[in-house]
């Protein structure tokens, strides 16, 4: 039983190591952005697979996962590369957020315990979407065909709920406590995302809101990775 706890141990330690996370948190931002922008540029070529789209790729007419199908681009794999090894690249993240954003304690014993709890769920919520994003890049457009349900689908929703759940509990740790992050910071996670998801699901997600919702959640994810790893960057300098 101590050699599984160590062993726990010794992967939180790992997780939220300062360095670990800094380079995980940055490698990953730079794959989304890189991977993104050069599938999209690809996109604008002729597909040729089976199926192909006369019409092509374009921002109101195409989901963002559609850069992962041969029917819209001759080459999909940018995005599979890109939800994979971010999704992978942001555990360290987000255990390293959930680790701060509870470890400041207020002065009732009360809140601290309230605190904590939001924390984790927070950070339940945000491992359940890092799942979704993963299995968007495993389970792309055209692997997904091969199997009898739509497992695509699937893993777009649970991305965008557990990142606007997860988004929510983090927002109200924000917005309640004195943390790294700002108060306006919390604010938009509790409710940008949620008025964005709510009215997308609402109307099947279109292409143009998946977008939208999508950069939602990237602009807070954006923002607190900045202010983290210029706190780490601190915290580094002064060891």
């Amino acid at each position: 039983m101590s050699s599984q706890k160590n062993d726990r141990n010794k992967i939180y330690d790992f997780l939220t190591n300062l360095k670990v996370v800094k380079y995980s948190t940055i490698i990953a931002f730079m794959t989304f952005v890189i991977c993104t922008t050069l599938g999209y540029i690809i996109a604008q070529f002729d597909p040729a697979g089976p199926g192909a789209d006369p019409a092509g790729y374009n921002i109101m007419d195409s989901y963002l996962s559609d850069m992962g199908s041969i029917r819209y681009t001759p080459w999909p794999y940018f995005p599979v590369i890109g939800n994979i090894i971010s999704a992978i690249l942001l555990i360290p993240t987000i255990v390293y957020m959930g680790k701060i954003l509870t470890e400041i304690q207020n002065e009732s014993e009360e809140s601290s315990y309230v605190q904590k709890i939001l924390g984790f769920i927070g950070a339940f919520w945000m491992f359940i979407g890092l799942i979704g994003r993963f299995g968007l890049g495993v389970f792309s457009e055209d692997v997904s065909r091969m199997f009898p349900l739509p497992l695509h689908w699937y893993f777009t929703v649970l991305e965008f709920a557990g990142l606007t759940f997860g988004g929510i509990f983090f927002g109200l740790i924000i917005v309640s406590y004195k943390t790294l992050l700002p108060k306006p910071l919390g604010g938009y996670m509790i409710f940008v995302p949620t008025i964005l998801a709510v009215m997308a699901f609402s109307q099947g997600l279109q292409p143009i809101e998946e977008w939208i919702l999508t950069f939602s959640i990237i602009g807070y994810l954006f923002v607190g990775g900045i202010i983290v790893l210029r706190y780490i960057n601190i915290e580094l300098a002064s060891k």
